[in-house]
């Protein structure tokens, strides 16, 4: 008897909790004309997100990074398991908030070592946050996909482009914004309200993939429960190994990571398994800025040169002649008839190929020996330094 009364009575302190936080909701006398009216009484409901103690939600106020962040971490269920760096929220009422961004490597602060918890957060920072929070930041980017700017103030320039472009493609920034984002705009309660219950409710899986042999659909084995049947969206972005890939590049024993869109289909695939030579040809195919197409590399690769454009060939010729090779020699390293020529043939055509589309000579070698693994090593590291390259010539 004693236990009955007992259940009955969580029973009851449960119905009563939920029934507050929806009256809670229920309550907020200045939501009622706000856009994002669904989206604050979800989080309110969910316990993400406050009104005021005088019922208003306050919708077109800015919103400070320690609120941010406690909203943030209240919606991903992030607990923090030490103490931040920062030195100007020690003591701070969202310090816990802060330091379980910090953990997730989700928060950066400024350049003097402050993070500014009382400062409005723009646009951009939260967008930013927010991209990190579901494990994209860093992965995907302009330098890897040709996307079409979605907002006329956020060029391919702008610090925060890649984060804006991610977001948007996931349904996280509101429509309402139509083509201007505004990134330096202090984000409001209700603007916050919007992108953080999309970003709370997009799909997250890592797992294997068991099924690669749809091109629309994948079937992933997560780490822990049942296996999901997840459609690939039309536009999805997906890499392989680090490299722009199509669905059909995957392989069943890859391990993914997927992220869906607002409306449920894989919006963001990245993946990871054996090297293979589709990994290289999009490698170079991107090193090579437009200088060369994936049928004219495919064709070299094969020594089928009656399928290589005219022009090509014969600028490969005269540069191999500009380089004191003789024509005799010319013609039989353009067809690789290796067998009449010294060992010096194959790295005469991989010079004057790395000289035509400014990759490096040992690439081409490892191509034209269809070394697959040394060619995606020698991709990577070019790759590599060309993003430094350019991050150190846009600091100075």
């Amino acid at each position: 008897m004693r236990r009955f009364s007992i259940w009955v009575l969580a029973l009851a302190l449960l119905v009563v909790g939920v029934l507050s936080t929806t009256a809670g909701a229920a309550a907020l006398k200045d939501i009622s004309t706000s856009w994002a009216k669904s989206d604050i009484e979800s989080l309110v409901q969910d316990g993400v997100i406050n009104g005021y103690p005088d019922n208003t939600f306050r919708p077109e106020n800015p919103i400070s990074r320690a609120e941010f962040a406690k909203v943030l971490a209240n919606a991903f269920h992030f607990e923090p398991s030490g103490r931040g760096d920062f030195p100007d929220i020690r003591g701070h009422w969202a310090e816990k908030d802060i330091n379980a961004l910090i953990e997730k490597n989700i928060i950066q602060g400024y350049p003097d070592g402050t993070f500014k918890p009382n400062a409005q957060i723009s646009r951009a920072e939260m967008v930013t946050m927010l991209i990190r929070a579901v494990r994209l930041d860093g992965d995907f980017g302009a330098h890897q996909f040709d996307w079409w700017p979605s907002f006329e103030d956020v060029p391919e320039t702008h610090w925060a482009h890649d984060q804006v472009e991610i977001a948007s493609r996931l349904g996280i920034v509101p429509s309402i914004f139509l083509t201007r984002f505004q990134p330096e705009k202090a984000a409001n309660r209700e603007e916050t309200a919007a992108m953080i219950r999309t970003a709370k409710e997009l799909i997250t899986v890592q797992g294997t993939l068991e099924n690669a042999n749809n091109q629309n659909m994948l079937v992933v084995a997560p780490q822990i429960g049942q296996s999901l049947v997840l459609e690939v969206a039309p536009d999805a972005n997906i890499l392989r190994n680090n490299t722009k890939a199509n669905s059909t590049d995957l392989l069943e024993g890859d391990q993914v990571y997927v992220v869906t869109g607002s409306y449920g289909s894989a919006q963001f695939v990245k993946a990871s398994g054996i090297v293979t030579q589709a990994d290289v040809m999009s490698k170079v195919l991107d090193l090579s800025k437009g200088f060369v197409t994936k049928e004219q590399l495919t064709a070299i690769m094969q020594g089928d040169w009656q399928s290589v454009q005219n022009e090509m060939k014969y600028s490969l010729y005269d540069q191999l002649l500009q380089n004191n090779i003789k024509p005799h020699e010319a013609e039989a390293i353009i067809t690789q008839d290796w067998a009449s020529l010294s060992g010096l043939g194959q790295e005469r055509l991989a010079e004057a190929l790395s000289e035509q589309w400014d990759i490096p000579m040992e690439l081409i070698i490892a191509l034209l020996q269809r070394d697959w693994k040394a060619a995606q090593t020698y991709g990577q590291v070019e790759l590599t330094q060309r993003i430094l390259g350019g991050l150190l010539t846009d600091s100075n």
